[in-house]
């Protein structure tokens, strides 16, 4: 039992040493809408120069943007984003943005000798004609 007691006093003291040493995010400059999750269920603008913890939930609104600084890294963060600050730098750092407008397709999975039309496309008039043909209608 007290084996269990120091492991649970040097799990809790990782933890805390963890969270005092996290690694802080500097706002360095922001457009827009930009608010941050300050305790359950308010949402607080931020400001420039705050500290926020990788932790801390923050949401960008509509033509909004954040520009966060750590150890002399920028990170970018784009508008209409949500979660915590570490989910959206690692996104941010792997370029996932998503389709850009003006793009092409490089490579296509679909057969190149494929027969389908929009014909085969599923409509509320398709069905329509098609459940007519299953009756017989005296007009």
């Amino acid at each position: 039992m007290r084996k269990v007691k120091i492991l649970v006093c040097a799990a809790f003291a990782m933890f805390i040493a963890s969270s005092l040493f996290a690694a802080g995010y500097k706002v360095e400059s922001f457009t827009g809408k930009v608010t941050y999750e300050s305790a359950p269920g308010k949402w607080t603008a931020v400001t420039e120069g705050q500290e926020l913890s990788a932790s801390t939930v923050i949401q960008t609104g509509i033509n909004s943007t954040l520009v966060l600084s750590m150890n002399d890294a920028k990170i970018n963060i784009k508008a209409m984003q949500k979660g915590t600050i570490e989910s959206l730098s690692s996104v941010a750092a792997a370029g996932n943005s998503g389709i850009k407008k003006g793009s092409s397709i490089k490579s296509s999975a679909v057969a190149a000798d494929s027969k389908k039309t929009s014909k085969s496309v599923v409509t509320a008039s398709s069905r329509a004609s098609e459940a007519k043909e299953d009756f017989d209608w005296e007009e």
